[in-house]
């Protein structure tokens, strides 16, 4: 992994914010050697069930002319999650902070890069199948040796490395759900941030795909008769139909959706610009609040098969509040995915 940081004592802590009488999360947290090659044995051998690196890049949303934030996810999360309070309701030792991608090698050559010219478009596309491998290993480590992973930040086309990587470790397509303001099920057109999921589908590593809270007015005709000929494999529930014209109830669509998945190894996909005004790529005055983002991860991880949560697109760059708004949010969809799998998984 040419592009990963490992986390360590020293960046640790720089984070931790310690108090007299209170112990912080991250005084109890996991952490691997900093020794690359000893991080297989760490991952076979800790105690922590949760898996937690972040991954910082935007190759896939540029490649899917999208809007590119300056800032990254995991930046804000980190000492927000590290600094909140290890007690009776969520214990420390059940999670290892491993570190994150950061792909700065691209950096300057990403920025430079425009798409809508098709040799430089197609030189993005390269880029992101670069980051899909890496991806795709780390996710195959965690899973192999019996872990969760959670995945914070990067754009959305790092879904197909979460889904290959859990397939890979588990010898077989898996599930996954995703609650998003669009499907990313776009053509094969080369890889970017829209299309993680048909690719994964496509090359057989994806079983069955069930889409939350899709807006109806980016439903391409691509997309709506890709789930009208699968519809045994391939879920919709739109928006508009749970929370405008009230023709899904949104507490029996995610009881629906959790009968579907729940009988294979399955990932959990949010993005946040499903969110209402929650600083992203694709932000959005209309969509679903914190606590009904927060219910849905607590209600669909509630399953041993429950394999992996990945938090994408959010950009504290397109923030008008402060930064740490964005880390809190992060952190509680976090939380609230480990708690509901420690209901399960003992």
């Amino acid at each position: 992994m040419e592009n990963f940081e490992y986390f360590n004592k020293t960046a640790l802590n720089k984070l931790l914010i310690l108090r007299k009488g209170e112990t912080k999360f991250g005084e109890k947290i996991a952490i691997p050697s900093q020794e690359s090659a000893q991080f297989a044995d760490f991952l076979k051998n800790t105690d922590a069930k949760f898996i937690v690196y972040g991954i910082k890049e935007f190759a896939g949303v540029k490649a899917n002319f999208g809007r590119i934030g300056q800032k990254h996810a995991w930046d804000v999360f980190l000492p927000v999650f590290l600094n909140i309070q290890h007690n009776k309701f969520l214990k420390a030792h059940h999670v290892a902070v491993i570190g994150c991608f950061d792909f700065k090698v691209y950096e300057e050559e990403i920025q430079q890069l425009n798409p809508s010219e098709p040799g430089q478009l197609n030189r993005l596309f390269e880029i992101v199948s670069e980051i899909d491998k890496e991806v795709t290993y780390l996710n195959t480590l965690i899973h192999r040796a019996g872990k969760k992973a959670i995945v914070i930040g990067g754009g959305h086309n790092n879904a197909y490395g979460n889904i290959k990587g859990l397939a890979l470790a588990k010898g077989a397509a898996v599930n996954v759900v995703n609650f998003d303001a669009h499907t990313d099920f776009r053509a094969l057109e080369g890889r970017h941030s829209g299309n993680g999921f048909s690719y994964a589908f496509h090359e057989g590593f994806l079983n069955t795909y069930c889409m939350f809270g899709a807006h109806e007015n980016y439903l391409n005709k691509f997309m709506l008769h890709q789930f009208k000929e699968q519809p045994e494999r391939l879920k919709l529930y739109t928006f508009e139909e749970v929370k405008v014209r009230f023709e899904k109830d949104f507490q029996t669509s995610i009881n629906n959706i959790q009968r579907v998945i729940k009988s294979k190894p399955y990932g959990i996909e949010i993005d946040v610009d499903a969110i209402e005004n929650t600083p992203s790529s694709a932000m959005s005055p209309s969509g679903f609040s914190v606590t009904e983002a927060r219910q849905f991860i607590n209600q669909t991880a509630t399953s041993s098969n429950a394999s992996y949560l990945h938090l994408c697109e959010g950009s504290p760059s397109f923030s008008t509040a402060a930064d740490n708004m964005l880390g809190k949010l992060l952190t509680y969809l976090t939380t609230d995915f480990i708690k509901a799998q420690l209901s399960v998984v003992k």
